[in-house]
């Protein structure tokens, strides 16, 4: 009796360069082939048994599979218990663009030396863009600062990371990134658009705002809609409609991130506040 197999692959128009595969696999097996993007993912479950470069490799839940662009492999499950990862493949485009910084050479992106990794931070960060893509409501702030992250996580792997210089022009524009934000909560802001305010490079960017913030942009832009919600519900308006003015997806999502800073529901809290 065959046993099913199940590969979901999806995508992003936030990320075109970039697509994730949910896979299952009983008792199918993969021919040798490569890719043409960096395959990057975990083994949730099973064990994930292939071969690259000429080395065997027993993948354990928790372990992170790296495939260089154009590298040989193979798959199949290493046991009779059903094998269950996430892969993502993202273009080189993706990683080379981020890392890049106007004032220095252009660099290509990184080839990684080694195929199992053991990583807690960037096994994180696949687990969390592979959400993102999958989940919906996500913004696109979120899923940009994701892929910077693993793309940042590159550009350290391989020495090409470099820290940015602050000075008071560049304090200046994150400010004006700062008014940016707040009048355009209910849109759904992207690094690109962030970053053509303060006319700094996304290279730079995300450290150089958390480094004033204390925060990543998608957090503080989150935070921004969830107070402007807070007031929004206080006046009595519903959480449909606050969802919508707000920039949330829906109703549900503002009452997931609204619980976790303040502890309970907007209506909860539209309750209280009437009483």
């Amino acid at each position: 009796m065959t046993k099913d197999n199940h590969f979901i692959f999806q995508g992003s128009r936030h990320l075109p360069g970039v697509t994730v595969l949910n896979a299952e696999m009983n008792d199918f097996s993969y021919k040798k082939h490569a890719h043409e993007e960096i395959a990057l993912g975990v083994t949730l479950s099973g064990l994930q048994d292939f071969r690259c470069l000429g080395s065997h490799f027993k993948s354990k839940p928790g372990n992170i599979i790296l495939f260089n662009p154009e590298e040989v492999h193979d798959g199949n499950p290493g046991t009779s218990a059903p094998l269950k990862y996430v892969m993502l493949y993202i273009h080189p485009r993706e990683i080379s663009t981020l890392i890049n910084a106007p004032e220095g050479p252009e660099l290509s992106a990184p080839r990684i030396s080694g195929t199992l990794l053991h990583d807690e931070a960037l096994k994180r960060q696949i687990l969390s863009l592979a959400r993102c893509m999958t989940t919906k409501g996500s913004s696109r702030l979120e899923k940009e600062l994701h892929i910077y992250e693993i793309a940042t996580w590159f550009a350290r792997r391989t020495g090409k990371s470099t820290e940015p210089a602050r000075s008071r022009g560049k304090d200046k524009a994150l400010q004006q990134v700062r008014e940016y934000i707040h009048d355009n909560l209910q849109q759904d802001i992207s690094i690109d658009a962030l970053c053509n305010v303060a006319h700094i490079s996304k290279y730079h960017f995300i450290r150089l705002f958390r480094g004033q913030f204390g925060i990543t942009p998608h957090q503080y832009v989150l935070n921004c809609k969830v107070n402007k919600a807070r007031a929004i519900i206080g006046s009595g308006t519903p959480a449909s409609r606050t969802a919508q003015m707000c920039g949330f997806a829906d109703a549900s999502h503002l009452n997931r991130h609204f619980k976790r800073t303040y502890g309970i529901t907007p209506k909860q809290y539209q309750q209280q506040i009437a009483e």
